[in-house]
């Protein structure tokens, strides 16, 4: 039998000859190098169930979107598993087609023994009229599952003024989980319940694109649920988390509901 520590080396050497190879990532050279290991060591295996760990390891890639998500993450498994262990760290790279972090993203990825990881970054147009690609998306995956990751997929919340969005990038990201199994968090069609239910909540930053602090509890909770497999709707008041408790409560309620009505993970 090949042993994981194997496999994992080699498809992570298999994708750092991206790097190397460079030119941009719809090249003929990548795209076989890319089926090349997504087909010999990924054949589109199930997703890793890592819910009932007691030491909870999760990186997040992706952009100034998942910034604020550690710090919270931790104190909602802290407060939610308080016999578990927890650290978070945010990996960043921006776009999940990043040439220029890609090397550094493989590096942490073969760092430690991480137990989920938070895949947010990839590209979409908001007219509907690009397809973007979703090769790197998939190897991400491929890569989390080869070395028993569960991978966690991030459809970002609309931008304000936009509730069709949410949706759409939901959608997006489910289909690339129908191809490359992967777990899809409800982020923005808890953000599209939560709004339709009390629209005086500020989920949004004044910029209308990022997430206020409020807004960033939310998709926290729905990562918690995902991550841990325990009721956002159970966790109690968090008095050093600046949302109130009213606040918290509804939240929390509908986190759990969005995730009953659209399961994140197929294990």
């Amino acid at each position: 039998m090949v042993s994981r520590h194997f496999i994992k080396v080699s498809l992570i050497g298999l994708l750092a000859c991206l790097t190397a190879c460079g030119g941009s990532s719809d090249s003929v050279e990548e795209q076989t190098i890319l089926a090349t290991a997504e087909q010999g060591l990924s054949s589109n295996l199930p997703v890793p169930q890592n819910q009932d760990v007691s030491d909870f390891q999760v990186l997040l890639f992706g952009n100034s979107h998942v910034s604020t998500l550690p710090s919270l993450l931790t104190k909602l498994i802290e407060v939610g598993k308080s016999d578990a262990q927890v650290e978070t760290v945010n990996g960043s790279g921006g776009f999940l087609d990043d040439d220029s972090s890609r090397q550094r993203r493989l590096d942490l990825i073969a760092s430690k023994a991480w137990t989920h990881i938070i895949l947010q970054g990839q590209k979409y147009s908001q007219s509907g009229t690009i397809d973007y690609p979703t090769t790197d998306t998939r190897m991400w995956i491929a890569t989390a599952k080869q070395a028993q990751i569960t991978p966690i997929l991030f459809p970002e919340h609309p931008q304000k003024g936009r509730p069709d969005e949410a949706k759409q990038v939901h959608h997006l990201h489910t289909s690339i989980a129908a191809v490359e199994k992967a777990c899809v968090a409800p982020v923005g069609l808890a953000w599209d319940k939560v709004l339709m239910t009390d629209p005086s909540l500020e989920l949004h930053n004044s910029d209308g694109n990022h997430a206020s602090q409020t807004g960033s509890f939310l998709t926290a909770l729905v990562f918690y649920e995902v991550i841990t497999g325990q009721s956002a709707d159970l966790l109690p008041y968090i008095l050093d988390i600046a949302v109130d408790e009213s606040t918290q409560q509804l939240l929390g309620q509908i986190a759990s509901e969005t995730i009953q009505a659209n399961p994140a993970c197929d294990f």
